[in-house]
């Protein structure tokens, strides 16, 4: 035979849920029977709590039962959430001098590369290729002033840029450095243009055909 026994809380006498009443090993070996163990009242009891209408609890108190409201508990406050604070935004980093060396001396080159194209070469590099071809004159000689130029630029361009770093003058931006290089010297004379055609000479009247 089961029996159900009614578990307690020790400290409130609040009705916690069943259990089945366990056996006393020993006497129930002695007897030859079922022998319940004894229950600690603060723990369980036999005897059924009452109905417990909702938002009531059974609670033992003084050998009998009694139904309370339930207590209502507090709902935790749960705190906002910290948001990280938003960095401030910060200036984006400055070019170093060097980077603005190497800014200044690609703008060179491409000044350099233009003027030759405008001549018709791919680039400069193109250009000073013709400088030792003798076979056409007029190449050779554009050749000849576009490797000499090139040296001259690169000259004021890295003496002026010397004395930028050492304080002795400004840093000129893109533009400003392109005018302060060596013209583009040497190249040879456009040939003169074509003389007109002469005239075609006049053509003689043809005869009038007199009627018959």
């Amino acid at each position: 035979m089961t029996k159900i026994i009614y578990l307690l809380d020790a400290a409130t006498g609040v009705f916690m849920g069943e259990s089945l009443h366990p056996l006393d090993p020993v006497e129930t070996e002695r007897a030859g029977e079922p022998v319940y163990a004894l229950l600690n009242p603060l723990l369980a009891v036999e005897d059924a709590p009452p109905n417990t209408p909702a938002g009531m609890r059974a609670v033992r108190s003084n050998g009998a039962w009694t139904l309370e409201a339930v207590p209502e508990i507090p709902e935790a406050e749960v705190p906002d959430p910290e948001l990280p604070p938003v960095p401030e935004p910060s200036d984006p980093p400055q070019p170093t001098f060097e980077e603005r060396v190497e800014a200044l001396r690609t703008e060179v080159q491409a000044y350099m590369d233009a003027m030759a194209r405008s001549l018709g070469y791919d680039d400069i590099k193109t250009a000073v290729t013709y400088a030792e071809e003798p076979a056409v004159a007029k190449f050779q000689l554009e050749g000849k002033a576009f490797r000499a130029w090139r040296s001259l630029v690169w000259e004021a361009c890295y003496a002026l840029l010397a004395q930028v770093q050492a304080g002795e003058a400004e840093e000129p931006s893109k533009e400003a450095l392109i005018g302060l290089l060596p013209p583009l010297e040497g190249l040879p004379d456009p040939a003169p243009p074509a003389p007109p055609a002469p005239p075609a000479p006049p053509q003689p009247d043809e005869p009038i055909e007199q009627p018959e």
